[in-house]
């Protein structure tokens, strides 16, 4: 076998194939580097958003447990004093007062005496309300002409369409002016301004 040695000054170097590898490492290694970038970037744009979701989270979270605390504190048994009873007692008559008006009812009252009887006094006995219905156990004591007026304003009285409910009546004897005094207990159940 015979070996070939080329001893010529510039011996023939066939460099293609190195130059043709180190291109391709080179795209290779810059296709890597935009990658590595591009997914970077989407790991970083993940991370904010889960970072987002979690504060998020950790506000609601807040909320919840403040509202949860404030709801106990509000449900926590009030307890008072028993003069504080006594002073919430008495403020509610008051209101239960206020609710209940005089003038109206005697105007009611009014529109049903008959022409020839007067009313001698007028006596609440009673105020009682539940919400916004206020009834009130009322005493009129009147004065007729005559024994029928007390009929007559019986009769009057049923037709005030239940605002006023008759109970129990007592006629007694004529006096010396010839008038006959009369007494009337009567529920009276006012209504309300839009009724």
């Amino acid at each position: 076998m015979r070996t070939q040695i080329n001893l010529s000054r510039r011996p023939f170097t066939n460099h293609r194939l190195l130059w043709i590898g180190l291109v391709a490492v080179y795209f290779i290694a810059f296709w890597l580097l935009l990658w590595m970038s591009s997914e970077k970037s989407r790991v970083i744009a993940k991370q904010n958003d889960v970072l987002t979701q979690i504060a998020g989270n950790r506000a609601a979270a807040d909320r919840a447990i403040e509202e949860a605390e404030r709801r106990k504190r509000e449900h926590q048994k009030v307890v008072i004093t028993e003069q504080q009873a006594m002073q919430l007692a008495s403020a509610r008559q008051l209101i239960q007062r206020k609710m209940f008006s005089w003038n109206r009812m005697i105007s009611d009252i009014e529109e049903y005496v008959p022409k020839n009887t007067r009313i001698m006094s007028i006596k609440v006995q009673e105020i009682a309300s539940n919400s916004d219905d206020v009834t009130a156990r009322i005493q009129v004591k009147a004065l007729g002409t005559t024994t029928d007026e007390l009929t007559t304003m019986m009769t009057n009285l049923e037709k005030s369409n239940g605002l006023f409910v008759v109970g129990d009546t007592n006629q007694d004897p004529t006096i010396e002016s010839g008038e006959t005094p009369f007494t009337l207990d009567l529920l009276y159940k006012p209504r309300g301004e839009g009724r």
